[in-house]
């Protein structure tokens, strides 16, 4: 395979451009932890449905949320352990945040052995040397294998591949090293067992470590799911090209400054929930006080007993909640005793 080679085009910088932006404002946002632990479960099971949709397993939004919360499933059959397995990749990789671990050849072997267990025997977790058969079950990205590597070499190509990147880390953005790692790692198809869903959770280590991962908050593998067939065009348009990946580089950095874009509105739809949940009631009244208000405005007047009724309490609770609005100034009485009745005070 030769070496991949690119161009920084002005739309690969405008992209990035945004996506900083985007991030930035995410980092800015003040919002509590339950917010930030709900975004993120979120964005995992926004990456456990749509991984659910390409291995063309039928699951619903709310099976995925729960395999993303950490239970598991009975799922009839080893699609359902790549979504648990995956999971599991992506908790090993938040679990290396208060550790520097550098993408290494061992980081490699050990996401693919977490993503095949249950699915592959344990010594088929490690990079084809020769001879070996590559199980593509599930697995359309064998297309753009290079036949042309032998396979004693794929190992030392990942390896060069992963040294590669080291040495470029602090020297180019994430958006651009990444795509270039991605397809470089496509094309050599290191393992015998799980590439694809392996180089998933490679894309995610790396974000994560190039710091752009944004505490897990944005989705990755739902957009290869949403943008799978672009994709493939420009990793085809590379290999005719002798591997140049500028077309790559370029769709890649949009559609991922794109989804951060939406991840970034998501959150504020979040906070507002969460203001919304939390700021106190009109005026400090409970909920079944502003339920006969609103009740209020349609039918003229109301008696303690219908109180009741109509909210399922007793007729203590009933007393409470009608005196206060009366003291409060919002309802008026006429009458005495039984018949007593209340109005909005404005009639």
């Amino acid at each position: 395979m030769s070496e991949p080679t690119y161009k920084i085009t002005n739309n690969i910088l405008n992209y990035i451009v945004k996506f900083e932006i985007e991030k930035k404002g995410i980092e800015d946002k003040q919002f509590p932890e339950d917010i930030i632990q709900k975004a993120r479960l979120n964005a995992n099971a926004d990456d456990i449905f749509h991984l659910a949709n390409m291995l063309e397993l039928n699951l619903s939004v709310k099976t995925a949320r729960k395999i993303a919360s950490g239970k598991t499933l009975s799922i009839e059959n080893y699609k359902g352990q790549y979504l648990t397995n995956f999971r599991n990749a992506v908790e090993y990789i938040m679990a290396t945040q208060s550790s520097y671990y550098p993408i290494q050849a061992n980081i490699l072997l050990h996401l693919n052995k977490v993503l095949i267990t249950g699915i592959a025997d344990e010594w088929d977790s490690k990079f084809r040397t020769g001879g070996e058969q590559i199980n593509s079950q599930d697995d359309n990205w064998i297309q753009f294998l290079d036949t042309s590597i032998p396979s004693i070499e794929v190992q030392a190509q990942a390896l060069k591949t992963i040294e590669w990147y080291a040495s470029k880390q602090k020297q180019i953005h994430p958006l651009i090293t990444i795509p270039i790692v991605l397809y470089r790692l496509i094309r050599i198809f290191p393992f015998i067992f799980g590439n694809k869903i392996t180089l998933f959770a490679v894309c995610k280590y790396l974000f994560f470590k190039g710091g752009i991962y944004l505490d897990g908050l944005v989705p990755l593998v739902k957009n290869f799911s949403l943008h799978e067939s672009e994709f493939f065009d420009t990793w085809r348009a590379a290999i005719s090209s002798n591997d140049d990946v500028t077309s790559w580089i370029e769709v890649f950095t949009r559609t991922f400054s794109t989804e951060t874009r939406t991840t970034g509105e998501s959150i504020d739809k979040l906070i507002i929930e969460h203001k919304d949940h939390n700021k106190q009631p009109f005026l400090e009244l409970n909920k079944r006080q502003l339920k006969i208000l609103r009740y209020l405005q349609n039918i003229p007047v109301i008696q303690r007993e219908e109180y009741v009724e109509i909210l399922d309490v007793s007729t203590m609770t009933a007393y409470r909640d009608l005196t206060q609005l009366v003291k409060k100034g919002l309802l008026r009485v006429e009458g005495h005793g039984r018949g007593t009745k209340y109005m909005l005070a404005t009639r």
